[in-house]
């Protein structure tokens, strides 16, 4: 009889902000490349349009450099702030959300778009680190609770043979 060791899946926030800082890039490394092909994907099939494949790659680099480098900044400065400051709190997060904001001020070259963006990536990543002291949810909640066959879920069972819930019985006693 073996026993087998279940992994647990690193979580963001398992450690304290300015630790694990690998396993942080790690975490946000597969969402981030999905995103940044996806919108790469869009931009050169609906809009730019690019002709050959030097140009195709060339606008998928440019259209995805930003995307990655953004999450980048944002592990970095937020990992950053907290190993300098030795706490655990939102203002780390505030910073990472306001350099990851920069990156759109670079990538545009306006000054005042990077304010702006900066901003406002600044307060929704404080907004989103303090739902997670708090264990609320932002947007949507983190496990959704499906009933079992319920009418959204791909777990539907439309054999004849489907168990009958409760104590339903098949009439055969």
């Amino acid at each position: 009889m073996s026993v087998s060791k279940e992994s647990k899946p690193f979580d963001y926030c398992s450690s304290p902000d300015g630790e694990d800082v690998l396993q942080k890039f790690g975490v946000i490394a597969k969402p981030v490349a999905l995103t940044a092909f996806a919108l790469s994907t869009i931009d050169v099939m609906l809009y730019s349009h690019p002709k050959g494949y030097m140009q195709t790659i060339a606008r998928y680099c440019y259209c995805s450099w930003p995307i990655i480098g953004a999450a980048s900044a944002f592990v970095i400065g937020s990992n950053l702030a907290g190993s300098l400051r030795k706490k655990d709190d939102k203002l780390n997060w505030f910073i990472g959300g306001a350099s990851a904001g920069a990156v759109a001020g670079i990538w545009r070259k306006n000054t005042l778009t990077g304010c702006l963006v900066a901003t406002f990536a600044g307060v929704l990543a404080l907004s989103k680190k303090h739902c997670i002291m708090n264990n609320t949810h932002l947007l949507y909640p983190k496990e959704y609770h499906v009933q079992w066959g319920g009418l959204r879920t791909v777990r539907q069972d439309w054999t004849l043979t489907k168990h009958r819930p409760g104590n339903w019985t098949t009439g055969e006693n």
